[in-house]
């Protein structure tokens, strides 16, 4: 241990019974001037400092060790004077641990003094370790999940803009990593499919299984061509991916989805929704809206389930709107839903561009509540 003190009387008597102790004691002539000997984290371990109790306000180096100490966190051990009458210190430090002794004192007692502080001190260093540890992790973890929300970013299909049809979307994530996704792509002339899905829970998992079905999606979207036949190849690869999660627990991961195709030559609309919030549908010549809710359960929570796939023939000029339930629901009740608040949106605001449509959808959602998971939204206009 190194310890460090004052070259006055009261120290230098103390250090006496620390020498026959053969604990080294280094007296420090200009305590700011040797600021360096204290950079060295390794070496605060094995620092300490003797001062007397009673500080002498004209005494420029007692107060500077004493501020070094603070400043380092550095423990002290304080002397005085065996009396019969204490009075109180006039300061004493607030940010590092101390001790006091009278002197004349025990070699024993002084040891035991020492050691304690040692202690003390290597404990207290080893937690504001841990502690920043865990701040370098959580540091770590937030620019990881930066550069993952970034990629979800990334993976977003860009806009469609075509004389048969015009498709955008928006995605606003909530602060964790989302489980919301949308994709679409034109699987032969006139022709297009587009999905849309949530995953149920929030977090690292539900992103991960939202990238594991979007590297599906472009794929399964052109082969299969069939939104009742996606959903079941969707829902057998929730099987597989989580057979052995399964068997161990009774909650299984599943998502909603909203799967459709749409052939423009001859306007019509094939979809089916697992359990995801209604899409609508407005068609312009007879001010009428359509909820497209035909379908299923969520997909992934069953081996087999009865499929319903609805078909629809749209006038040209129709307009529609799909999204995911951060748009619909409370986050201080789920079971607060605004369904009939965005059909009337969706009514009010559809004489506008597509972009600014989706804009209008979500400003309203920010106006309502604050967001506390990720909303997804896809319009478009069929010609």
């Amino acid at each position: 241990m190194n310890i460090y003190t004052l070259d006055i009387p009261e120290c230098r008597d103390f250090s006496l019974v620390l020498q026959t102790l053969d604990k080294k004691v280094i007296f420090l002539e200009d305590p700011v001037g040797q600021q360096h000997l204290f950079r060295n984290k390794t070496d605060l371990l094995h620092s300490l400092f003797i001062l007397p109790l009673y500080l002498s306000r004209d005494s420029s180096q007692q107060t500077a060790l004493f501020a070094l100490a603070e400043s380092y966190e550095i423990p002290i051990l304080f002397i005085y004077k065996r009396s019969k009458k204490l009075k109180d210190p006039q300061t004493l430090p607030k940010k590092t641990i101390y001790e006091s002794m009278a002197f004349p004192a025990d070699p024993v007692e002084i040891k035991l003094k020492l050691k304690a502080l040692q202690n003390i001190s290597m404990q207290l260093y080893s937690t504001k370790m841990k502690e920043q540890e865990l701040v370098n992790i959580g540091l770590k973890v937030k620019q990881n999940l930066r550069v993952a929300q970034n990629f979800q970013q990334l993976v977003l299909p860009t806009s469609i803009q075509k004389k048969d049809i015009e498709i955008q979307g928006i995605f606003q994530p909530s602060s964790e990593l989302s489980g919301d996704l949308f994709y679409w792509q034109e699987v032969e002339d006139g022709k297009y499919g587009f999905i849309i899905i949530d995953v149920c829970g929030k977090g690292i998992q539900a992103a991960l299984i939202s990238m594991s079905i979007r590297s599906l999606m472009p794929g399964l979207i052109k082969r299969v061509k069939d939104p009742t036949f996606i959903t079941k190849e969707l829902n057998k690869h929730m099987g597989h991916l989580f057979q052995e999660y399964q068997k161990e627990n009774t909650n299984a991961p599943y998502f909603t989805a909203f799967i459709a195709f749409v052939d423009t030559a001859a306007r019509i609309i094939e979809y089916v929704n697992n359990g995801h919030p209604p899409a609508m549908m407005y068609s312009p010549c007879n001010n009428e809206l359509q909820i497209l809710s035909n379908g299923s359960m969520p997909i992934g929570l069953v081996p087999d389930m009865p499929i319903e796939k609805g078909s629809i023939h749209y006038e040209a000029g129709s307009r529609f709107v799909i999204y995911t339930d951060g748009l619909s629901e409370s986050p201080s009740n789920h079971t607060i839903h605004r369904f009939d608040k965005i059909e009337q949106e969706f009514i009010d605001n559809v004489h506008l561009d597509t972009s600014d449509l989706l804009h209008e959808l979500l400003l309203s959602r920010m106006k309502h509540s604050e967001i506390n998971d990720d909303i997804c939204i896809i319009a478009g206009t069929l010609f």
